[in-house]
């Protein structure tokens, strides 16, 4: 087993000589392993640090474990660092089933462990079993290539340096050494799934195939590094398709419409990613419903993800927002010309010269100063608004003049829309009202810069 975890660490380049390595030890045979074995790598020079927690589920075994791996720290000289949660409160309050709970103070633990230590990684004594049952796992629940690519061998500071070794293995190398571990009552209990395919699944698909788990592991091993090409190139892909406003990611339809499928569903797990911080509860499935929804003739339409996120659509422009972000409501006043900063935009109103106007820049509209008086009103569009579009002398409504221009509809609500004398003179970096434009071009105008909002 000792060849098997050394050829591991030099094959996925794992640790280098003399670091300080935190192992998280639950006491099962697995991780028990896992520090024997690290601890005999005299060759590598480590300086282990053995951190348990206590999850607080399992009452006096929890204290029975925690005793053992304390002792088995204290027998080879090496730190022993424990902590204690309670898991049950925490699921409550955070809404995670029992596991993801487990898990996220699991990890969160070792963070602080790291940190108070100085140490540069952390390891995890994941298995090839727990390789092929993740795999089964995450084949069941509809995941794609990238979730099939399975547990990483090395992910940021975390390595797995039995991720190629068996069970099997592990336990033949503890009894050889007489060296004791602790079986986990709820490694029995059927209520999780990933129990259910080592029981149940796992055995059945050895009567077909005896190395299934070296098959699967095989495969989770192609399939990455297929995921890690195809996400580079769509990496590549990502400034051509999207822009990033603020909390928001804006997309070109047409150019994301020109790219070969597997890399556009790469790009939205990309999006996704970078608008929540991570991949939470997204399934291939809606992978491919973005993309579906994305692809369709419809001009406009929206489609509900999990984790709050929300994709719409508008002619040639699609986005990617948080759904109580979507619509905007705001209703600001200007007393005076200065400059004026408001959440969405900000706004300079100046008085100048005509001859002095920069008439290219569409965030810069001028206006005659006898049709204007303050104070100005700034607010988000209402049903029922009309107009007079530059060059127009009827009015329009502005649903009309939106849809005509094929401005996206989960963008109105972002215009900003300025009205003086109860009036609309100007949709914020679209078009003003004829009534409003300049008619004596040597007279003193009423100039409005508007600083970028964020639907731009």
């Amino acid at each position: 087993m000792l060849d098997r975890v050394t050829k591991t660490l030099k094959k996925y380049k794992m640790l280098t000589q003399g670091e300080k390595v935190v192992l998280g030890v639950s006491g099962g045979a697995d991780s028990i392993a896992m520090l024997y074995a690290l601890n005999e790598l005299i060759e590598y020079g480590l300086e282990l640090i053995v951190a348990h927690l206590n999850h607080g589920i399992r009452g006096d075994e929890a204290k029975r474990d925690s005793d053992l791996v304390k002792e088995t720290a204290k027998s080879l000289g090496l730190t022993f660092v424990y902590g204690e949660v309670d898991t049950l409160e925490y699921r409550e309050k955070s809404g995670l089933s029992l596991e993801d709970a487990a898990r996220t103070l699991r990890y969160k633990f070792f963070d602080q462990v790291l940190a108070k230590h100085y140490a540069t990684k952390l390891a995890t004594a994941h298995t090839l079993d727990d390789q092929a049952e993740t795999v089964l796992m995450r084949l069941i629940r509809g995941s794609g290539s990238r979730g099939l690519s399975g547990i990483p061998p090395v992910s940021n500071n975390i390595v797995r340096p039995l991720i190629d070794t068996s069970r099997t293995e592990i336990e033949k190398y503890l009894k050889a050494k007489n060296i004791s571990w602790i079986n986990d009552s709820t490694n029995e209990s059927k209520e999780f799934l990933r129990n259910k395919i080592r029981h149940d699944l796992l055995p059945e698909l050895e009567s077909y195939n005896p190395q299934i788990k070296e098959t699967l592991s095989r495969t989770a091993d192609i399939l990455r590094s297929e995921e890690e090409f195809i996400t580079t190139e769509a990496h590549k892909h990502f400034d051509n398709v999207f822009s990033l406003n603020k909390l928001e990611l804006v997309g070109n339809l047409n150019n994301y419409r020109n790219i070969e499928k597997t890399l556009r569903f790469s790009l939205i797990r990309l999006a996704i990613k970078k608008l929540n911080s991570s991949l939470k509860n997204i399934s291939s499935t809606h992978i491919v419903s973005a993309d579906d929804f994305l692809l369709s003739e419809s001009t406009s339409g929206e489609i509900e993800l999990p984790e709050d996120t929300i994709i719409a659509k508008g002619y040639n422009t699609f986005l990617l927002t948080r759904k109580a972000a979507l619509q905007r409501e705001f209703s600001y006043v200007i007393q005076s010309p200065g400059k004026w900063s408001f959440p969405e935009f900000e706004v300079e109103v100046l008085i100048l010269k005509t001859d002095t106007l920069d008439e290219s820049n569409e965030s810069v509209a001028c206006f005659d100063l006898g049709t204007v008086d303050f104070p100005i009103e700034v607010r988000s569009f209402l049903p029922g608004d009309r107009f007079s579009p530059l060059g127009m002398t009827s009015s329009k409504k502005l649903q009309d003049y939106f849809t005509d221009i094929k401005f996206p509809k989960f963008l109105r609500s972002r215009v900003p829309i300025f009205i003086s004398k109860d009036e609309i003179m100007w949709l914020g970096g679209i078009r003003i009202d004829d009534r409003f434009k300049v008619k004596e071009k040597k007279n003193e105008v009423l100039m409005i810069k508007l600083i970028r909002p964020n639907w731009s």
